[in-house]
C-alpha cells in the first residue's frame, strides 16, 4: 500500500503542473496575438502608403516588422517547448502507471499460484470429505447421506 501512496502523491501534483504549463501556453499565445494585430496594422498602412526605399520610414518599418516578427517566432517557440514538456511529464506517468500495472498483475499472478484453492470436481469434493473422516469429523452433507 505504500507504494500505491507514493504513487497517489505524485499523482497529486499533475493537474496543477498541467494547468500551469497550460496557462503559460495561453499566456504566450494572447501575446503572439497581440504582436500579430500590430505586424497586421503595420502592414497594412504601409500598403496603403508605400514610402520609397531611400524614405527613413522604410527602414523603420523593415526593423519594426522584424522584431515583432521575431518575438512571436519566439513566443511559438517557447509554447513548442512547453507542449513538449508537458506531453513528456504526461508519458512519464502513463509509463510508471504501466509499470505499477504490470508489477501489480504480476504479484497478483504470484499470490494466486501460492494459495491453494479447491475446485469444484466430484473427486476433489470426496477427497475432501475422506480427509475430514479421517481427522474425526465430517462434513454436514456427509453425516446425512452415512445416516440411513
Amino acid at each position: 500500500m505504500l507504494h500505491l501512496e507514493e504513487y497517489l502523491d505524485t499523482l497529486e501534483a499533475l493537474p496543477m503542473e498541467l494547468q500551469r504549463q497550460f496557462t503559460l501556453m495561453r499566456e504566450l499565445d494572447a501575446l503572439s496575438q497581440d504582436i500579430q494585430e500590430q505586424m497586421k496594422k503595420t502592414t497594412t498602412d504601409f500598403v496603403s502608403n508605400p514610402p520609397t526605399k531611400d524614405d527613413p520610414q522604410h527602414a523603420e518599418y523593415l526593423s519594426n516588422f522584424l522584431q515583432l516578427f521575431s518575438t512571436v517566432l519566439k513566443h511559438g517557440e517557447e509554447k513548442v517547448a512547453l507542449a513538449t514538456q508537458t506531453y513528456d511529464l504526461v508519458d512519464k506517468h502513463i509509463r510508471k502507471l504501466d509499470d505499477d500495472l504490470a508489477k501489480f498483475e504480476e504479484r497478483q499472478q504470484l499470490a494466486i499460484v501460492r494459495v491453494p484453492h479447491w475446485t469444484n470436481s466430484p473427486d476433489d469434493a470426496s477427497a475432501r470429505q475422506d480427509g475430514r473422516k479421517r481427522r474425526g469429523r465430517e462434513s454436514p452433507q456427509s453425516a446425512k447421506s452415512s445416516t440411513p
